[in-house]
């Protein structure tokens, strides 16, 4: 009977064993899940992020095959312009014929008449070349500018905001302007321009880019409280733009 109760007794402390260790074994296995859990959500949000830059990389590419697209229909309407204007200054045929003749006998001894004066043609109200010249002069500016002479550009588009300050393509002339001066690392003077952008044509298309170029411009002179504050304006006011975009990814490169 003592001896049942020592065997019996025995079997119990060895099946107590083998559940202590499942059991730790189980919480090892929670444990291993639980991370593993954990790096998929991290490779999940990696990946993610990385698909975010792709998007972002490919919006940009395709921001700049549009910009590109842009800068060629506007030579060769610059060239469709020049022809134009060339074609309006060519000297028009005469209306009427008249017949050459040789004067006869009779008439060799008489006086010659003074040649009748034709009284110039009016003006046109809607002369053709008038409607032409803003887009004319916009054009050579814009032309310099492609050509990377930005003196140049500079000066005619300043002469086109001179002669046509309310056209539809003022407000992208001073941006020009802006742009201009930055590619000559006239810094200064290119955030003064950008400014008249926005401040002059609030509702132009072209004011998140000089927000953007403003920002830009300040942190190359290294402010970059300056260059913080226009890039975060760029973001709250134009949230869904390609400037936003990447006034984003500027200033994750501000210190």
């Amino acid at each position: 009977m003592r001896l049942s109760i020592i065997l019996l007794f025995g079997v119990i402390l060895a099946g107590c064993v083998p559940t202590a260790d499942f059991k730790d074994l189980r919480a090892e296995v929670r444990e291993v899940q639980a991370d593993n859990r954990k790096l998929k959500a991290e490779q999940e949000q990696a990946v993610k992020t990385a698909d975010l830059a792709k998007k972002l990389e490919s919006l940009e590419a395709k921001v700049e095959g549009l910009r590109i697209a842009q800068q060629g229909f506007d030579q060769k309407l610059g060239e469709l312009l020049r022809q134009a204007d060339e074609a309006s200054r060519r000297p028009e045929p005469p209306r009427g014929r008249e017949s050459a003749r040789i004067p006869g006998p009779a008439e060799a001894g008489e006086p010659k008449a003074p040649p009748s004066v034709e009284a110039p043609p009016k003006p046109s109200s809607a002369e053709p070349l008038a409607a032409l010249a803003p887009t004319v002069v916009y054009n050579q500016a814009y032309n310099d500018y492609l050509k990377g002479n930005y003196d140049l550009a500079i000066t005619g588009f300043e002469e086109f905001l001179k002669k046509f300050p309310g056209t539809s393509l003022t407000p992208h002339a001073q941006y020009w302007i802006g742009e201009s001066y930055y590619n000559k690392n006239a810094y200064r003077q290119a955030i003064d321009a950008y400014g008249r952008v926005i401040t002059n044509y609030p509702k132009s298309d072209k004011v998140a880019p000089a927000l953007v170029k403003s920002g830009l411009a300040y942190a190359e002179m290294g402010n970059a409280a300056k260059a913080r504050e226009f890039l975060n304006q760029v973001i709250e006011r134009y949230p869904q733009s390609a400037e936003a975009a990447l006034a984003k990814r500027r200033l994750a490169d501000i210190k």
